[in-house]
């Protein structure tokens, strides 16, 4: 018999053995149990996490002999030709190559024909996103009121490009990516069963190259076998995928820790000799760095080797939280930056090189504390001694931190003239936060006075006057953030003199002829006439 990969030869089959999918498999065969079930099914999740085998599962619990039962006894024919595929009543139907509507009017006259030798006539159409519009549309009648005992069960990596109207027909279940250490168990019980040797590190690293997939999981094992027969080590592994030692992180997070610039550059040009994915090689080192910042947060990780922690740990010493997040966020625009690169080699070696000069560019908040106070805002000398020491004060306490509000630098003034006109372009653009209209109207005032507690402003425009009015309040409560006490507005809109009438004097016809000798004998031939517009 020919050799039959680990995928299909330990394919899950009874609800136990489906991993991770409980909230499903529970709910399933507490449906079967209670005689529960339903015309359709949509399973759906990402690739190899177990939607066809429980699809299949859930057929033989339907169809075993003994059935409908949650426990199958996979020996009864019903059982033996569904595991086969060969099943007259269980239909399995590939989506992708079958799309037209005349695929489902041929399964819709296969409906005709009821279970030969089983319960249920059971139809499992895998991928079934692929289908057009037209054969969704020709399936919603037969799939909202199917014959007695046929039951649809849908498989679907990509459920937003199935129609809607198939979805409220169906009994949705969304499988979940299986965890990393759910992997891990399924392949060590596989290595016992297969009588293969393989250390912890080989099969963490397997997992985590799975992305949450079973069958992934057991085919990248397959390859490990294959290359490495019935003892699997790590160093291996990593040459099979191409994966780099976390050693070699720890070194380069070491160096860059010592700023050794030169050091660091020959161990990224080891790399670039090895022919390694530059991609992948800055994938992985973002991983690493986030594997630091859990364990410096104390966060517990389940998907590395509980061996390694001690790695992390020893390493998560050297670094602050946020100099790790420094170095993170230059590893993500790294490699936004070398999709698109012609020359990735300079690339890397520039971010090394500013991953070494990371203590050398201080923080804002550090250079913002080293201005000095008056320099940066004149108006704090005019403010009263006690205010501007107060401000001065807070500022240089709380220098660890970049101030958000301009009240925390500038003190507030004394509302009166003088004040007013040096303060005045600021009031402008505090209005442009109101509106533009606003801060437009608000400088094309002609005249703005003090008067006690009050700034009086003339509108020589009934636009503007109006947008004024409309924030009042809003103008207001943000000037009288500038100042040391609330201030009022008082709006007048200038009163214009009105026009000067101009007196226009009609001519009569006969003015005319006695102006214009020649136009009167032209109008005594004509008979013309005055015409008033």
């Amino acid at each position: 018999m020919s050799y039959i990969v680990l995928a299909r030869k330990y394919r899950p089959q009874n609800f136990k053995e489906v991993y991770a999918q409980e909230h499903i498999t529970e709910i399933l065969q507490s449906a079967i149990a209670t005689n529960r079930i339903a015309h359709a099914y949509l399973f759906t999740g990402p690739r190899g996490v177990g939607k066809t085998s429980l699809a299949r599962i859930l057929a033989k619990s339907l169809n075993c002999v003994n059935g409908p039962t949650t426990t199958p006894c996979n020996a009864c024919s019903n059982c033996l030709e569904i595991t086969a595929g060969t099943s007259p009543d269980v239909i399995e139907i590939d989506g992708a190559s079958n799309t037209s509507v005349d695929d489902i009017r041929e399964l819709q006259r296969e409906l005709l024909y009821p279970a030969s030798s089983s319960n249920y006539k059971i139809y499992i159409i895998d991928e079934v996103h692929m289908l057009s519009k037209n054969a969704f549309n020709a399936l919603l009648k037969t799939l909202e009121e199917p014959p007695d005992n046929v039951i649809f069960i849908f498989a679907t990596t990509e459920p937003q490009k199935v129609l809607p109207t198939i979805i409220s027909r169906c009994q949705r279940y969304d499988f979940k990516r299986i965890p990393i250490a759910s992997i891990v168990q399924r392949l060590q019980e596989i290595s016992v069963l297969e009588g293969i040797k393989i250390d912890s590190e080989s099969l963490y690293l397997i997992a985590r190259k799975a992305d949450g997939g079973m069958r992934d999981a057991l085919s990248l094992m397959d390859q490990a076998i294959s290359y490495c027969l019935n003892n699997i080590t790590i160093d291996k592994v990593r040459q099979i995928f191409g994966m780099i030692p976390n050693q070699v992180y720890q070194k380069f997070l070491t160096l860059i820790y010592n700023k050794d610039t030169q050091g660091l550059i020959n161990e990224l040009h080891l790399i670039f000799e090895q022919g390694i994915d530059l991609q992948e090689f800055i994938a992985n080192m973002q991983e690493f760095v986030r594997i630091l910042i859990l364990r410096k947060l104390q966060v517990q990780i389940k998907d590395i080797n509980p061996d390694e922690l001690s790695l992390f740990d020893e390493l998560a010493e050297l670094f602050g939280q946020n100099k790790l997040l420094y170095i993170l966020s230059y590893l993500i625009a790294c490699r936004n930056d070398l999709r698109g690169s012609s020359n990735p080699y300079l690339i890397l070696e520039a971010l090394m090189i500013k991953l070494c000069k990371l203590d050398e560019m201080e923080d804002i908040a550090s250079l913002i504390g080293k201005i000095n106070i008056n320099a940066f805002a004149q108006p704090v000398s005019m403010a009263s001694p006690t205010t501007a020491k107060t401000i001065q004060s807070s500022y240089v306490a709380s220098s660890a931190e970049v101030p958000l509000r301009e009240e925390t630098i500038v003190a507030k003034m004394e509302f009166n003239q003088e004040n007013l006109e040096q303060l005045w372009q600021r009031i402008i653009t505090r209005a442009k936060k109101i509106s533009q209209m606003c801060a437009l109207a608000l400088d094309a005032t002609t005249d703005r006075k003090v008067e006690g507690r009050k700034l009086c402003l003339t509108v020589e425009s009934n636009t503007n006057f109006r947008c004024l009015k409309s924030n009042q309040e809003k103008l207001e409560e943000s000037i009288s953030e500038l100042f040391e006490k609330p201030i009022s507005i008082s709006l007048q809109l200038q009163e214009t003199e009105p026009p000067t009438k101009v007196n226009i004097q009609h001519k009569t016809l006969e003015d005319i002829k006695q102006e214009n000798p020649e136009l009167a004998k032209f109008i005594d031939l004509t008979d013309s006439v005055l015409v008033k517009s």
